[in-house]
């Protein structure tokens, strides 16, 4: 099942969060290959529609409003390595709002709805996913959500995106990043070497010890890290703890660690897997060519 809207009650639960608090949006869009011939468009592309009918009109209302939107990340994805079927997402955008109150003040108001129409008829799927910047009350959250229902968790070999295998055919100098979805789980699973921790302080383990294991040998560097706290358009079961973005000094560099079978594939892999129960691993770099 595609995801293009939010839910009312989606929209409603983030009213029922602290206004005041910053958040940043997750977006994971997949283009259609031509816009909705309702628009009026004369064939446009669905990649053309949203950048320029529908961000370029969603930008000016948020700036008219004022709202304090910016842009953190934004990237074209190359290929989806850790995802279930269907997931093969083509551009990754995230906005920071300085309030969920600046946040809804842009969707709910009359002028977005004016533009919204070319968001919807340029997309066959999206992910909206709500981030604030320190752990949340309650973390992690997703412990008591409804369960996974295609869960992705056993490492780099789970590849349903045709994309992932022509991953040596693209610039092995071109840095590139990995945003890594991670749902924790309770307790880790025995045998990864993080035995009788929870999952949150397994996954520690294994986060610290990849950005220190290979901060020379693949050039790591984690440049940005979330919180999830719902995701407002997507599966219901779809819940997130952590959103990481791992930067790599070149593609080749993060191959190499990825078959790395002396180290990374023995002494930090299996932690990573015993601490989670659903995750998502996204290729995303500037577009070649």
């Amino acid at each position: 099942m595609n995801h293009v809207t939010p839910t009312p009650e989606a929209i409603e639960s983030v009213r029922r969060r602290d206004p005041e608090q910053p958040v940043e949006m997750i977006n994971l869009l997949k283009f259609a290959d031509r816009a909705d011939p309702a628009l009026g468009l004369s064939d446009l592309s669905g990649r053309a529609c949203y950048f320029d009918h529908y961000l370029a009109g969603a930008s000016g209302v948020s700036s008219a409003l004022g709202t304090g939107a910016s842009v953190v990340y934004a990237n074209d994805v190359r290929s989806c390595f850790l995802a279930t079927v269907g997931e093969d997402w083509d551009y990754m955008l995230v906005v920071r709002y300085p309030s969920r109150r600046a946040f809804l003040g842009l969707v709910t108001s009359d002028e977005y709805a004016e533009v919204a129409g070319f968001r919807t008829g340029s997309l066959v799927n999206s992910r909206l996913i709500e981030c604030v910047g320190t752990e949340p009350d309650g973390y992690p959250r997703s412990l008591h959500a409804p369960k996974p229902i295609d869960p992705v968790f056993e490492g780099p070999g789970l590849f349903r995106d045709d994309r992932v295998n022509a991953i040596f055919d693209r610039d092995q100098a071109q840095p590139t990043d990995m945003l890594n979805l991670i749902r924790l789980a309770e307790v880790t699973r025995p045998g990864g070497g993080v035995d009788g921790l929870s999952g949150a302080e397994g996954y520690e383990i294994y986060r610290t010890g990849v950005a220190t294991d290979y901060a020379e040998r693949a050039g790591v560097e984690i440049t940005w890290r979330a919180f999830p706290v719902a995701t407002l358009i997507g599966p219901e079961e779809e819940c997130w703890d952590q959103a990481l973005i791992y930067h790599y000094a070149s593609r080749a560099q993060m191959m190499s660690m990825f078959r790395d079978h002396d180290d990374y594939q023995v002494n930090h892999l299996p932690r990573r897997n015993a601490s989670i129960v659903d995750s998502r691993l996204i290729e995303t770099t500037v577009a070649e060519g």
